[in-house]
C-alpha cells in the first residue's frame, strides 16, 4: 500500500503579478485612504499599509475581527499599453491582514464589482504584466 501525498489546497483563482503603483482606497464614509500596490492578479490586489491606515479601515483592530464585511472601494491609474494609464474603478473587500512588524501590515482586497468599464483595462493590464514576465523569464 502507497500512501499518497496530501493535497495542497490553493485558495488564490488567479495568478499575482508583482507590482508597484498608488492606490486610494474610499471606505464607506468617504475617506480616501492612499496606499501602495505591491501585487495584483484578475480577482485582487494586495497592499502594503502603516497601522494608522489599517487602524482607518477596522477600528477595532484589524486582526482582531471578520474582515470580509469590509466594503471599498479601489480607485488606481494602472500602466496601459504605449506607456498610457487607465483608471480602474473597484469595489472590494477585505480578505486578508497579515501583521509583518509592529507598524506594517499586508492587506488583500478582492474586486467584487467593476466599474467605468474598468475590468477590460485591469485585464489588458494584467496580459502585459504576463507577457513582461515571459520576456523576463526569456521565453
Amino acid at each position: 500500500m502507497t500512501l499518497s501525498k496530501p493535497m495542497s489546497y490553493e485558495r488564490r483563482s488567479a495568478h499575482r503579478y508583482k507590482v508597484n503603483f498608488p492606490v486610494e482606497l474610499v471606505l464607506e464614509d468617504g475617506s480616501v485612504l492612499p496606499v501602495e500596490a505591491c501585487d495584483i492578479s484578475e480577482s485582487g490586489l494586495q497592499f502594503r499599509c502603516d497601522s494608522w491606515v489599517a487602524d482607518e479601515i477596522e477600528p477595532r483592530g484589524i486582526q482582531n475581527h471578520p474582515l470580509d464585511q469590509i466594503r471599498l472601494k479601489a480607485v488606481a491609474d494602472i500602466p496601459y499599453p504605449e506607456n498610457k494609464e487607465a483608471k480602474l474603478y473597484v469595489r472590494c473587500r477585505v480578505v486578508v491582514a497579515r501583521r509583518l512588524s509592529q507598524e506594517e501590515y499586508l492587506l488583500g482586497i478582492e474586486f467584487i464589482d467593476f466599474e467605468n468599464g474598468s475590468e477590460s483595462r485591469l485585464k489588458e493590464y494584467i496580459k502585459q504584466c504576463a507577457q513582461n514576465q515571459r520576456k523576463r523569464a526569456g521565453f
